[in-house]
């Protein structure tokens, strides 16, 4: 009798382990479409960057969007708030004439509905590798918005 209970009171114990885990999985997990909506983002940047279009860059981003790349690599090390300063950023890039910028999502993930964490792999020429984790925001108009970006140099 003790080793029945004792295997229910098991089995109850492995279970309570699993659907907390269960459910945080399906928490983070992003809607294909979803996916697909920020990497359109993503590509739609890389475009423009390429084009050095300050303009569809800052469009791209949130009014109080924020960007802050780690020291070592690249000439803007520092952090930079808000759609002018972003602007003034880029354009110091293009000025200082970047190679193509390539930059691919390694993992996406699901911090709300209306949140998104984007890890991407990203170069721009053949001297300056990246990661770069990217915070998108729905706005209210439906489309994603970058609102924080985090570059750190390989």
């Amino acid at each position: 009798m003790k080793i029945r209970y004792l295997l229910l009171s098991l089995a109850g114990l492995a279970i309570s382990f699993a659907v907390p885990a269960f459910a945080q999985e399906k928490k983070d997990t992003v809607d294909p479409q979803v996916r697909q909506q920020v990497e359109a983002v993503l590509m739609k940047f890389v475009e423009a960057y390429n084009k050095h279009d300050v303009a569809t860059i800052s469009a791209l981003h949130t009014q109080d969007a924020v960007e802050v790349q780690a020291a070592g690599g690249g000439t803007r090390a520092g952090a930079f708030s808000g759609r002018p300063a972003l602007e003034k950023m880029f354009a110091a890039d293009f000025a200082s004439n970047p190679g193509k910028m390539v930059s691919e999502l390694a993992a996406v993930y699901a911090i709300n509905e209306n949140n998104i964490c984007a890890i991407a792999n990203t170069s721009v020429g053949t001297w300056w590798k990246c990661y770069t984790v990217t915070a998108y925001v729905r706005a209210l108009d439906g489309t994603w918005k970058i609102h924080m970006t985090y570059v750190n140099p390989l």
